[in-house]
């Protein structure tokens, strides 16, 4: 057995880091394909499943624009956040409409 120190250099820190992306893209993944699965099999909520993809989505991206590795700023994100929040909410008025005008 080799008694050499560790050397990490930046390849080290480059591989490492990949791991962890290919964990995460995993993660993410399987937790959404559970969502399809238990709301087409089951027809169960999944609420708790989404706001797990979302929280570590998000909590991924805020660690970057702190530590000034993505190119935005947080000001550019909570914009983003805004638009999708209004986005979704015009989507949710436009199905309700549609529901309404089909049953009703």
């Amino acid at each position: 057995m080799k008694n050499e120190p560790n050397i990490r250099d930046e390849r080290f820190y480059a591989v490492e880091n990949a791991s962890y992306r290919l964990g995460f893209l995993i993660l993410a993944f399987g937790t959404m394909i559970l969502v399809v699965i238990r709301s087409i099999l089951f027809h169960q909520t999944n609420w708790d499943f989404f706001i797990l993809v979302v929280l570590s989505s998000g909590a991924a991206t805020i660690y970057q624009i702190r530590n000034k590795i993505q190119p935005y700023s947080i000001k550019s994100l909570l914009i983003v956040m805004l638009s999708v929040l209004v986005a979704s909410v015009l989507i949710g008025l436009l199905i309700v409409l549609i529901k309404t005008w089909l049953i009703g």
